[in-house]
């Protein structure tokens, strides 16, 4: 192996990170907006938005994860210009009062401009506990 041409551009590194800052029992509709950035390499999410945008084009990985509150499930899903890729779900069919998490991961083929942000599908309610509900993304 050539080690001398397995070089990583530096300049080209786009990267993720972002939870919530507060839990909600009624969330139910529209874009989960994780508004606490822990790191954003090359400044492609919008936290006010929730909403990463492809700074270049490229394969991207991204990884959801969110916690149920309390006794309620969750469902969300993580969109591609409008078009639901994955889906992921914290489920409490017990309705006793515990948290359950719901993690996945999608790779996707992203041109520059396209956009991907994380969506309500069903249920209510989420829970940050330290922070569990997250939201990644990264250029390979």
């Amino acid at each position: 192996m050539n080690m001398s041409k397995s070089r990583c551009d530096v300049s080209k590194r786009i990267g993720f990170t972002a939870t919530v800052s507060s839990y909600s029992s009624t969330w139910s509709r529209g874009t989960l907006v994780y508004d606490v950035v822990i790191t954003n390499v090359g400044n492609g999410y919008n936290p006010s938005t929730g909403v990463f945008t492809a700074p270049t084009a490229g394969e991207y990985v991204f990884f959801v994860n969110v916690q149920s509150y309390s006794t309620q499930s969750i469902y969300v899903d993580v969109v591609l210009n409008g078009v639901t890729k994955v889906r992921t779900m914290a489920y409490n069919g017990g309705g006793s009062e515990y948290y359950e998490a719901g993690p996945n991961l999608v790779v996707l083929t992203l041109q520059k401009g396209d956009r991907v942000w994380v969506k309500h599908y069903s249920g209510k309610g989420y829970q940050i506990n330290g922070p569990i509900t997250t939201f990644s993304g990264f250029l390979l």
